[in-house]
């Protein structure tokens, strides 16, 4: 992508609770059918979605697959890896890969990010990491992230194995764009849940103005935002007043 400019992906972590509970709010831009799923309503405000449900439980490819034909030429999903290949096998059975590329493989080309979460109780172990993204690599070629929640994992050994293999780190919160960001080609990912209350808190202005400054920086980068407080109206705001601050969906 040397030269070209990375489109800016903003959206909620799931899209059924927002449309149904702001109804009022979708869809946003033009016109929608009156049959449209909620999922087509929720593509007329955001051109991109965090898929949370696959963490919980795997999908058909033909689930993957409708949804794909819902929402228009353009939008792209995260989707989060299953649970039992992060929490319950902790990284050990890459055999539980297979099924999950096959059944998250309906999206197509609208398979924008896979989200790899990992428990708080996962400690960093350079074996059993490099052998997991090998195999991780030997399925999906495509843009990932790593959201890590134990503190080994701030160790160098374990941002660089994250980089060899082309491998963002999440951010859960945002960052000063006057510090200078991590160079490479992997996504900037950022997951952000409201604070101080968890899920339902919103972003002041100054703060999403704070935001939009730093997505404007390695232009070349792909960037996806992910508000996840949405137990209240803020995530539908926030996330529209921060496609209004980057113009629209592309830097």
């Amino acid at each position: 992508m040397s030269g070209e400019r990375a489109v800016i992906r903003i959206g909620l972590a799931g899209w059924s609770e927002a449309v149904r509970r702001y109804r009022a709010n979708f869809p946003r831009h033009g016109q929608v059918a009156p049959d449209a799923s909620v999922l087509g309503k929720y593509a007329t405000a955001f051109d991109f979605v965090e898929v949370n449900a696959s963490f919980y439980r795997q999908f058909r490819p033909a689930t993957y697959e409708k949804w794909a034909s819902e929402v228009p030429s353009g939008f792209c999903f995260s989707v989060k890896m299953h649970r039992l290949i992060t929490h319950y096998t902790r990284l050990k059975n890459a055999a539980l890969l297979g099924p999950f590329f096959d059944s998250i493989g309906g999206l197509g080309d609208k398979l924008g990010v896979v989200l790899i979460q990992l428990p708080p109780s996962l400690p960093f172990d350079e074996a059993i990491a490099a052998s997991f993204l090998r195999a991780f690599r030997e399925h999906y070629d495509g843009a990932a992230v790593c959201e890590p929640r134990h503190a080994s994992w701030a160790d160098r050994a374990a941002s660089g194995l994250l980089a060899d293999y082309r491998i963002g780190l999440v951010r859960t919160d945002i960052p000063d764009p006057r510090c200078e960001e991590e160079a490479g080609g992997a996504p900037l990912y950022l997951r952000l849940h409201g604070a101080p209350r968890r899920y339902y808190s919103a972003y002041s202005d100054e703060q999403l103005g704070r935001l939009a400054a730093y997505l404007r920086l390695n232009p070349q980068r792909a960037r996806f935002v992910v508000f996840d407080n949405t137990a209240s109206h803020a995530a539908i705001a926030n996330a529209s007043t921060l496609l209004e601050l980057v113009g629209g969906s592309a830097s």
